[in-house]
């Protein structure tokens, strides 16, 4: 096959000969991936390809692609006599389900991007003033965490996490709070990682006895506001995200598979923590979504579409949904429904988005190998492969007597923050990409330009070529205008592959040139505010 560099996708399951890595080096480094142990790697391979040693390491390669999804996908076992029929078969599902996330992950960025990196960029002022999770690394070695989600079966053991306050680190999202409060317990750590709204999350619930408020940089700007007695920040949402701290030099990625309990997992081992245990965590539903005590528990489910369903909230209720004739609210569209392993054994209802995240904790727990320890302690929905499976209770009598002073230790965490240092650092960096942005939506305009006339005067090519090169090097420190656009610039670099003429190659170039254009101008005026507020 004819391969199409940064495009096409080759996995390739054992040592390949010279043939064989000639034959497929056309797909580029990034996406030419090859499954091989540590021991059998060759120093030839790595200079043309990316090698992964395990299933985990290939999902995480295939979840850092950049760009469009593969438009074809080569899955081949070499003549190494490590790629077995098993091994093959066992990479075929780990490449589907990391593409089907990552399917997930692209939709996401396309339809929200551009608000969280306005929203991070009006967030740098909080994030200069408080200390990120960088300053946490480590902090809690050793210390048992317990991950809080809103599931149907955190209705049956809620109670039995007030008996781990002060004992175990308590780790909720903002979906759990009401039910916890409805409880009588109070987390020790709180993560926000969703961009969207909140608010509604935590308004009826006191949030003065929480520790802290785990922020990532793109939420809304009230979050970093909320009366929790500290707020640490982090990167929620990768690249969008990541350029904040670099300005930092800070490390504060946390790795997510689509739900806030993943990042609740990365911060455990960002933390030391260990073990890590699991509870409310279905990744399935029974005829609820979530803990009836909790926020949204009054949803039920209720059959839609054949093998699809609906949540339905029942007359006058209010929140996020579709207000239907009868009074009730449809609080989500039609999912389809799938099934998995249950916790019980036998199979559980659950939907494409869960299984995703299902996916993400099971390819995890590959990763970590037992260090730390993963215990899911749920009692029901899904199996999740590669972590035990214990009571609740066994893991209260484990860990009931231990004494845990968790303020004390995010006291000295805090008290090596330098607001003015933080506040310097990102308004240099502000104040460099602010210049770069403007310097490529000029270029881009010229650009733009120069394809108009290149569409009837062909010796203008040589002149577009060169402001082509320079709107590519003055867009290396502009990485933003490519983050608020992502997939404009992926449809537009799309239609110039395929292009079959010059007509069709100048048209694609001046949809890419109008995109970059308009995402400078886009992010000129909230770059200006952030450098005066920082300034």
């Amino acid at each position: 096959m004819s391969l199409t560099l940064g495009r096409d996708l080759v996995v390739l399951i054992g040592q390949p000969d010279d043939e064989a890595i000639e034959r497929f080096r056309p797909a580029g480094k990034e996406r030419f991936l090859v499954l091989v142990p540590r021991e059998r790697e060759s120093a030839a391979l790595t200079d043309v390809a990316t090698v992964v040693n395990t299933s985990a390491d290939l999902f995480a390669a295939i979840l850092e692609l950049r760009g469009a999804l593969p438009a074809e996908i080569v899955l081949q076992r070499t003549r190494d006599p490590w790629a077995t029929v098993a091994r093959h078969r066992a990479a075929a599902q780990t490449v589907k389900e990391a593409l089907q996330s990552k399917h997930v992950q692209n939709l996401t960025v396309a339809e929200a991007g551009k608000t969280w990196l306005l929203q991070g960029l009006e967030n740098l002022p909080a994030i200069a003033r408080q200390p990120s999770i960088a300053a946490l690394r480590g902090a809690f070695a050793g210390v048992p965490a317990v991950i809080i989600s809103p599931g149907p079966s955190l209705s049956k053991n809620v109670h039995q996490l007030a008996a781990l306050e002060n004992h175990a680190l308590l780790i909720s999202g903002t979906h759990s709070l009401t039910a916890l409060a409805a409880a009588g317990v109070v987390p020790d750590l709180v993560v926000a990682a969703d961009p969207g709204d909140l608010a509604r999350h935590y308004e009826s619930v006191d949030l003065s006895a929480v520790e802290a408020f785990i922020v990532g940089a793109t939420c809304r700007p009230e979050v970093f506001d909320v009366p929790a007695r500290r707020v640490f920040s982090f990167a929620s949402n990768g690249q969008i995200d990541d350029w904040i701290f670099d300005a930092l030099d800070e490390d504060t990625a946390l790795a997510a598979g689509g739900s806030v309990a993943c990042s609740q997992l990365s911060l455990a081992v960002h933390l030391g923590c260990d073990p890590v245990v699991f509870v409310g965590q279905d990744l399935s539903f029974t005829d609820r979504y979530y803990a009836k005590e909790g926020l949204d528990g009054d949803a039920r489910v209720e059959a839609a579409d054949a093998g699809s369903f609906v949540l339905r909230k029942g007359a006058g209720a209010t929140g996020p949904g579709v207000l239907q004739k009868d009074g009730t609210l449809q609080f989500t569209i039609p999912q389809k429904i799938l099934q998995v392993p249950g916790y019980h054994g036998g199979t559980v209802p659950t939907t494409a988005s869960l299984h995703v995240i299902l996916t993400w904790f099971q390819a995890v727990a590959e990763v970590l190998a037992g260090k730390p320890r993963l215990i899911n302690s749920t009692e029901g929905g899904a199996r999740i492969r590669g972590m035990e499976q214990l009571p609740l209770e066994s893991i209260v009598a484990e860990h009931g007597e231990r004494r845990l002073d968790v303020g004390a230790i995010l006291d000295q965490a805090c008290a090596a923050c330098d607001p003015a240092d933080r506040r310097a650092r990102l308004a240099a960096t502000v104040a460099e990409v602010s210049a770069a942005v403007e310097r490529s939506t000029e270029i881009a305009r010229l650009c733009c330009h120069a394809a108009s006339r290149a569409a009837s005067e062909p010796e203008q090519l040589e002149a577009l070529e060169r402001l082509e090169r320079r709107l590519s090097q003055a867009l290396r420190p502009a990485r933003l205008c490519s983050l608020v656009a992502h997939d404009e610039i992926v449809a537009a670099q799309e239609a110039g592959r395929t292009a079959k003429n010059l007509a069709e190659n100048l048209a694609a170039a001046q949809r890419l040139f109008q995109v970059v254009e308009r995402a400078g101008e886009l992010l000129m005026e909230p770059l200006r505010k952030a450098r005066r507020e920082l300034s």
